[in-house]
């Protein structure tokens, strides 16, 4: 196998970091990693490198950057995305990042050559209001109605787009060979979204005993993001030995239980004097308190742009079944959980206690 320049994009963020972090410790044959994000790249995780990272500072909608980026690049993790499930999303920021960002990059795969892209896509795509349980690849469909509307949009277009592109022919003649990886919700070192925001609200409350929204009894599923990276690193390498997955998309799942978000945060609430209580808020009660939240803030907006993650989506998400296995992933990138449980929680563990309780 000859050595390889790879481009990650987004690789300063959460994901990014350890989608890098495992390229060096499980990848061979690497001249080069690229980074391409809006930050320089600064190594934040603890790792032996294996290989040179060089860094390109800017927007993926950037075309010259981005070509640029792309010039001698035989690969690309295309990570760099704009989630936004707050109660009033940027429709704008979300098409500009998501969709006309991965036009770039596609574009610039083409007029340089480039014959992998992995694009990083979403769970959410495929999350609608109907329970999933155990579901795969093609027994989940495309919902009416996503849960979380104006993200999933631009997120499926920017799939269809990168997937819809397997075997377009490059520049030099040859053909584009595509694939998306679809992450669930993550935990783990460098988190900023999910334990971290949860905790640190719980955190800045008065209560000891959280009440619950709703009975929050649905099966909540989250993976721990080195496992998620790992399967960015399988992927790469499978189509690197020229075997073709083109056009397919992979949930990006792994062993953490399934569990309600009271259980899954409250190892993390364990030294702050918090926990969540055993009654709640019945669901329709809390329902209308956001309507009149978004209500009061939908008046202020004109004048100050307030806004918050405390939405209805959000709400219906937590009390609403989901989960999928990575059956497809394990029968055709041969990935497995490289971390268990004990090992993921434990990673995790020391990452939210140094910034929840500074």
């Amino acid at each position: 196998m000859s050595s390889t320049v790879v481009l990650v994009t987004g690789g300063s963020g959460f994901l990014g970091q350890h989608v890098i972090k495992h390229l060096q410790l499980h990848s061979s044959n690497l001249k080069e990693i690229r980074v391409l994000d809006l930050v320089p790249f600064r190594k934040k995780l603890e790792y032996k490198e294996s290989f040179p990272v060089r860094s390109f500072i800017g927007s993926i909608t950037n075309k010259n950057l981005v070509r640029e980026a792309c010039n001698g690049t035989d690969a690309v993790l295309h990570i760099a995305s704009l989630v936004d499930s707050t109660l009033f999303p940027n429709e704008k920021a979300l098409q500009e990042v998501n969709v006309k960002g991965t036009e770039v990059v596609l574009e610039a795969c083409k007029v340089n050559s480039v014959p992998i892209l992995i694009y990083c896509s979403s769970i959410s795509i495929y999350v609608g209001h109907d329970e999933v349980k155990k579901g795969t690849e093609t027994t989940v469909p495309i919902p009416h109605k996503f849960m979380f509307e104006k993200y999933a949009k631009t997120k499926l277009k920017a799939q269809n787009m990168v997937l819809g592109a397997n075997g377009d022919i490059l520049k030099n003649g040859k053909e584009l060979k595509t694939c998306a990886i679809l992450p669930l919700a993550m935990y783990g070192e460098l988190d900023i979204n999910l334990v971290y925001q949860y905790v640190s609200h719980v955190k800045g409350t008065l209560i000891p005993r959280i009440p619950k929204l709703g009975k929050m009894e649905a099966e909540i599923q989250v993976s721990y993001v080195g496992n998620v990276a790992m399967m960015f690193v399988k992927a790469l390498e499978v189509m690197r030995k020229g075997v073709d997955i083109g056009g397919e998309y992979f949930y990006a799942a792994d062993d953490t239980p399934l569990q309600t978000l009271p259980s899954l945060l409250q190892p993390y609430l364990d030294g702050t004097g918090h926990s969540f209580s055993s009654w709640y808020i019945p669901l329709w009660l809390v329902l209308i308190l956001v309507i009149i939240v978004q209500i009061v803030m939908g008046i202020i907006r004109p004048w100050k742009k307030v806004n918050t993650y405390f939405n209805i989506e959000g709400i219906r998400f937590l009390n609403k079944t989901f989960h999928v296995t990575y059956e497809k992933a394990n029968r055709i990138l041969g990935y497995k959980p490289i971390y268990n449980l004990e090992s993921s929680i434990n990673n995790s563990n020391v990452y939210y206690n140094s910034v929840l309780n500074k």
